[in-house]
């Protein structure tokens, strides 16, 4: 009897439940330390941005009372300069004072007159009829009096109790600069899993050269590697190995003595062949593998489970070997289990090289496509379903989530589509 096949999001939830320990967090200071980490808490501002009401403008600080209508000149004596960083104190009624772009609004002004709308045209600092020969008024031609003309309220960028970074976040250039603007001084972000990343399979030879007669270059190492590195893992080591069992488990043992990683990522050996290395591995004592078979295409055979190191339960993903298997189990089960920000998902109209001829897909199964975004906002297939197509892989930047209950693909479907990195 067929084995039953599981949700996705049951396994995917199953795989982030076993990575949760090894998914830690450490302050970092905010600047360039911080930048490309995820964020590891929730952050609410605890002050206003900006903390009081502030000029838009290098001008002066009026009421809008003491002002004719727009366009009338009016001549105002000259109280203090306010400069950036002042206490502005109070307005005097029927009096304008200079003020600096990012400064104070004194209580009882309203609005800035910028400077060029003054009869000097420039800026006159006013408040003194000493020696130095500062202006003791100033003449302005307004040409608007409404209040809150070109003051930034108290609190316009940032209320005080607003979310200011969530769980998941890239630590971008901007989230950093309000986080800075907002108090912040360090974040709490997620510490890199340190991953060990093994192809299996006696066919599989390192890239590049000559495989020989019946070999395969490694696809899955580097494809991995860099899928995970993207996830916001480090990967701490790769190999590839023979379907020996033995073999497999010693260089394990080997490759976790020297690099001490968090977790294990290997591919191949977990479908049901007569060689499956993987497979044959889980019947040691110190391995603890189960495979479920998910509702998914491509990448439905998969591992998940432990090995126990030097006393330790080291958490081990067994991914499929074709190519795209492999890397799309990636995509769809660790990145969002290691916490990496999700994707961008649209629901956008397909166009199918022939509209007249629909594509087929397997009712029972969850099949991802691989597909680009037109600049028509329209997305197209690319290749065909098959699990070893990694040059159509290559050339997408999106794939189409194709539910189960679907067995047909008509042009113009709505379909759900994962906007992935851009393709070639």
């Amino acid at each position: 009897m067929a084995s039953r096949r599981i949700p996705l999001a049951d396994h995917v939830a199953d795989v982030t439940a076993l990575l949760a320990e090894t998914l830690g967090a450490l302050p970092v200071p905010l600047g360039a330390a911080a930048l490309g980490r995820v964020a590891a808490q929730e952050l609410r501002s605890p002050l206003d941005v900006p903390a009081a009401d502030v000029s838009q403008m290098d001008g002066y600080a009026v009421r809008a009372a003491d002002l004719p209508a727009a366009g009338e000149e009016v001549t105002l004596p000259l109280g203090a300069m306010i400069a950036a960083g002042d206490l502005p104190g109070e307005l005097a009624p029927g009096t304008a004072r200079a003020i600096m772009t990012g400064a104070p609004v004194p209580a009882g002004a309203d609005l800035v007159v910028p400077v060029e709308e003054s009869a000097a045209g420039r800026f006159v600092p006013g408040g003194s009829d000493g020696p130095d020969g500062d202006a003791v008024s100033v003449v302005l031609t307004p040409l608007g009096t409404g209040s809150g003309r070109f003051v930034r309220p108290r609190g316009s960028a940032t209320r005080r109790g607003d979310t200011i970074l969530r769980v998941g976040q890239v630590l971008t250039p901007g989230r950093i600069a309000h986080l800075a603007a907002c108090g912040a001084r360090e974040v709490e972000a997620r510490i890199p899993p340190r991953v060990l990343v093994l192809s299996t399979g006696s066919e599989v030879a390192p890239a590049g050269g000559d495989p020989g007669p019946g070999r395969t270059h490694d696809a899955n190492g580097p494809g991995l590697a860099a899928a995970l590195a993207e996830a916001g893992a480090e990967v701490v080591g790769t190999a590839a190995v023979p379907d020996d069992p033995a073999l497999l488990l010693e260089r394990l043992h080997a490759e976790l003595e020297s690099t001490d990683a968090d977790l294990i990522v290997t591919s191949g050996g977990v479908s049901q062949g007569a060689r499956e290395v993987v497979r044959m591995a889980a019947e040691h004592p110190e391995v603890s593998l189960a495979f479920p078979t998910l509702a998914l295409q491509p990448g439905g055979p998969q591992g998940i489970g432990t090995l126990l190191h030097e006393g330790r339960r080291v958490p081990w993903i067994a991914l499929p070997g074709n190519p795209v298997s492999a890397l799309l189990s990636c995509e769809l089960i660790l990145r969002p289990a290691l916490g990496a920000p999700p994707r961008r998902r649209l629901r956008l109209p397909l166009r199918l090289e022939d509209p007249a001829r629909p594509e087929p897909s397997p009712a029972h199964l969850l099949q991802h496509r691989r597909a680009r975004v037109l600049p028509s906002g329209q997305v197209r297939l690319v290749g065909g379903p098959g699990s070893h197509l990694v040059a159509a892989l290559a050339a997408a930047d999106a794939l189409v989530a194709v539910p189960v209950g679907t067995d047909l693909l008509h042009d113009g479907d709505l379909v759900e589509t994962i906007l992935l990195t851009e393709g070639s």
